[in-house]
């Protein structure tokens, strides 16, 4: 029985692997409370899907590609049991469940064991309460038992015009769109082919050698070490790892894809977003870890680039 339990647990980390391959990094793996390497490696795995979707999402270290969009939606229509009444395509996409087999069925049989106790809770508010709460994190269960968080939204639907439908449950995610992405490419290709070539047109090279890519890891690593710090001016930096201002404004960004300050400010709230999640340090201290002048300070640029406020997260998580 052990080694079917084990061999369960170790197909679902495979799944999960293959919808990393596919570029959906939404999906999670349930913990459990074994102490083995297998639910050691589940842990590893979560925390790669979670950092290669936070890299994609807030371009940390990974341009957003056009083959990545924000447009998928999760839509449910739900009676006044909370029961379902419409699903759209990509619920069945994202979670492998038939349309049939959830037409009827209550929404709390696809969350998972916490999600669901706090959908019962919430529920029962809606009876009374018509100035709800409209913004709920939940974790859905899909077909082949992976977790898939998510951000959603619930609203009243008006009883006259959906009298089969009390409310709307939307949720949205961001995946890969292979196929607009092969579009896009080939009209480029295309248009670069149909292009006249200029007689003495020039390619843009990179000026930099291995040893300014060193020095601007240096960098880079270096801000990363000292978030706690006021942001030294680039002729501080220029001088302390031995380049130059320009060199250093123009090849930092080659690099990253970013200036050096938003690089420091991209890790500053990118540290923060572990610490408020994953811990109960107050937020005060937490901005004083990062170099942030105050808590609201703080929390006005966490808002600004995460679309929610440091307490959302934490009382999300």
């Amino acid at each position: 029985m052990e080694n079917v339990t084990y061999n369960g647990r170790l197909n679902k980390v495979f799944q999960l692997l293959i919808e990393i391959s596919r570029g959906n990094f939404s999906y999670r793996l349930e913990r459990t409370d074994k102490r083995d390497e297998l639910e050691a490696l589940t842990a590893i795995v979560n925390i790669v899907a979670e950092e290669i979707k936070d890299s994609f999402l807030h371009q940390g270290y990974v341009n957003m590609h056009d083959s990545y969009m924000h447009l998928v939606q999760m839509i449910f229509f739900l009676d006044k049991n909370f029961n379902i009444s419409y699903a759209n395509k990509d619920v069945t996409q994202l979670l492998h469940w038939e349309s049939k087999e959830l037409l009827d069925l209550p929404l709390v049989n696809l969350l998972e064991k916490e999600s669901a106790i706090k959908w019962v809770d919430y529920t029962k508010s809606l009876s009374s309460d018509h100035d709800f709460d409209s913004n709920l994190r939940l974790v859905f269960k899909t077909k082949v038992n992976l977790q898939f968080p998510a951000y959603c939204k619930i609203v009243e639907l008006p009883e006259e015009k959906y009298p089969k439908a009390r409310y709307m449950l939307l949720s949205s995610d961001i995946i890969k769109n292979t196929k607009l992405y092969e579009r896009k490419l080939q009209s480029k290709i295309l248009k670069q082919i149909r292009l006249p070539r200029a007689k003495h047109s020039l390619v843009e090279k990179s000026f930099l050698n291995v040893s300014d890519l060193e020095t601007f890891r240096a960098i880079g690593t270096y801000l990363k070490n000292n978030l706690d710090k006021n942001a030294p001016s680039l002729q501080e930096l220029a001088h302390e790892f031995g380049t130059n201002e320009y060199k250093l404004k123009k090849g930092f960004k080659e690099l990253f894809g970013m200036t050096v300050f938003q690089f420091l400010k991209n890790e500053r709230l990118r540290n923060a977003h572990v610490l408020v999640k994953s811990s109960n340090e107050p937020f005060k201290r937490i901005a004083r870890q990062n170099g942030f002048k105050n808590a609201t300070h703080f929390s006005r640029e966490f808002k600004a680039r995460y679309g929610y406020t440091p307490r959302d997260l934490r009382l999300n998580s």
